[in-house]
């Protein structure tokens, strides 16, 4: 008798949360892009999105409950946005590890600038068009001093160095980039410092 109850409680709570979310989410003010841009940037910048073992990790209910409290959007919202972005490059990492690109002078620039592209629809938390100049700068460099990385790191190299010449505060967590970009942390570090970027 007890449990039929309890369960009945939870089913109408599910259903109140539900028909609750949704009318939040039909609620223009946080169906923009805006909220979506400011959730993620939040992320980005504050959160671990790895656990120590490097594997992507899910965000914690007192972490939520931070986030929400900081850039004051309900927790649903947030769930909702942040488990979109989980789904997303979950899906761009398999892709890349199920399809190796090779390297082709004649259109590698085009294939990297499409990969920093859908990075940015992913996660638009950098500007995409200082991106676009940063990358033909790397591009160049990289064909002088004939150091090509993987498409992967280099995306990541072009986020990175797009934030730090942002006019954001607090700057994006390495981690997180190298998370969103598929990116081993050798990788990373090793191109950075061979392009010698602090």
């Amino acid at each position: 008798m007890i449990q039929s109850i309890k369960k009945r409680k939870s089913i109408i709570n599910e259903s109140f949360s539900h028909f609750y979310y949704n009318n939040l989410l039909r609620n223009n003010r946080f169906r923009n892009k805006e909220s979506e841009i400011s959730i993620l940037n939040y992320i980005f910048r504050n959160i671990s999105l790895i656990n120590n073992n490097n594997m992507i990790k899910k965000i914690t209910e007192n972490e939520y409950i931070k986030i929400s409290l900081e850039i004051n959007y309900p927790i649903q919202i947030i769930k909702f946005y942040s488990e979109k972005l989980f789904l997303n490059m979950k899906s761009f990492r398999n892709f890349l590890n199920k399809n190796k690109i090779k390297h082709n002078p004649r259109n590698y620039n085009r294939k990297v600038r499409i990969y920093l592209h859908k990075i940015h629809r992913i996660a638009p938390i950098f500007d995409y068009d200082r991106a676009k100049k940063n990358l033909r700068i790397l591009q160049s460099f990289l064909s002088i001093n004939s150091f090509w990385p993987h498409i992967s790191t280099q995306i990541a190299i072009i986020v990175y160095a797009t934030d730090k010449n942002s006019s954001h505060s607090k700057k994006i967590l390495q981690k997180n980039i190298r998370t969103l970009c598929n990116c081993s942390a050798y990788a990373f570090h090793r191109t950075k410092n061979n392009l010698k970027i602090d």
